[in-house]
């Protein structure tokens, strides 16, 4: 009589519920994660930037990464049932989720405590927004310089149709 009995409920269909949870609460963390390492490596950010979204990206990454980690261990070493494994994946993450609802709190108390996180990120955007425009500008009027000192060179009567290798201008007669 020392046989022992398995009497776990646990299947594979629990197994499945339990992937698609974690995969359900915990892609949006963890693509965010992925984009912030990307703009890290973005050139047109400052310095400071780009550490604070490297930081940012990784730590999210790896939360991420040990929430799931956790989860499966802690499932696979004491849910039982189907109903346990489910319950088990629910509890962990909304522990994972209290950090956004703190966030919520905070700000419903006082918006001005908050709004410094998001406040940045939008000044940051609209001074990138500001030199692009400005270097789009100047590329736009050093265009038009090129093109006026070819009319120049060229004749106003005439058409800049290519140049030579010469650098002389192919004429073609205005009909």
């Amino acid at each position: 009589s020392d046989v022992c009995k398995d009497k776990a409920d646990l299947t594979k269909a629990g197994w499945f519920i339990f992937s698609l949870l974690m995969i359900a609460f915990l892609a949006k963390d963890m693509i965010n994660g992925c984009k912030l390492i990307y703009h890290s490596s973005k050139v047109r950010h400052t310095l400071g930037s780009r550490i604070r979204y490297f930081i940012g990206g990784m730590g999210l990454c790896s939360i991420t990464l040990f929430a799931l980690y956790v989860s499966t261990v802690y499932n696979s070493a004491i849910a039982t049932s189907n109903t346990a494994i489910i319950a088990n994946s629910v509890i962990v993450l909304f522990i994972m989720e209290i950090d956004e609802y703190t966030f919520s709190a905070v700000d419903a108390i006082n918006e001005k405590w908050t709004e410094h996180a998001a406040d940045r990120e939008v000044s940051e955007m609209k001074d990138e927004i500001a030199r692009q425009r400005a270097q789009i500008e100047s590329q736009q009027k050093e265009n038009d310089n090129q093109r006026k000192k070819r009319r120049m060179l060229c004749g106003e009567d005439t058409r800049v149709t290519r140049r030579s290798s010469s650098n002389n201008c192919i004429r073609l007669r205005k009909r």
